[in-house]
């Protein structure tokens, strides 16, 4: 539910600027809301709807004051987020569906700033270098 993600990770904007400066908020509201209640850990639930909340500010910001939001803010406030937990709910998926598979159960989710290097990390182990 949460493929589809643009570069910025928002999804489709149902029109230019997507959906903080176009016409497509009230469509992706509904899809947030949709993964929220599709959500059964309330960490990842309440992480969901922090996302649409801060979508939904900057749209009252836009509407306000006619200034676009800043790239970069939205980067940290939004898209990082979202992209974290796409990838946290995956990880829940591959838990539930393979109760016998090497995903941690307890781990911590890694800061998005670590990311790329965790990540790094474990393809130099898993090659053997």
């Amino acid at each position: 539910m949460l493929e589809g993600l643009d570069q910025n990770g928002l999804g489709p904007g149902g029109g230019p600027g997507g959906p903080i400066t176009g016409d497509g908020f009230r469509q992706w509201s509904d899809r947030m809301r949709d993964v929220e209640d599709l959500l059964t850990d309330p960490q990842l639930r309440s992480e969901a709807a922090r996302i649409r909340d801060r979508v939904r500010g900057a749209r009252e910001e836009f509407k306000r004051h006619s200034k676009e939001p800043d790239p970069k803010q939205l980067q940290q406030m939004v898209a990082d987020p979202i992209r974290e937990l796409r990838d946290r709910v995956a990880e829940e998926v591959r838990r539930r569906e393979s109760p016998d598979s090497l995903v941690p159960i307890d781990r911590d989710p890694v800061p998005p700033r670590y990311a790329e290097g965790v990540r790094r990390y474990y393809e130099r182990i898993g090659s053997g270098r």
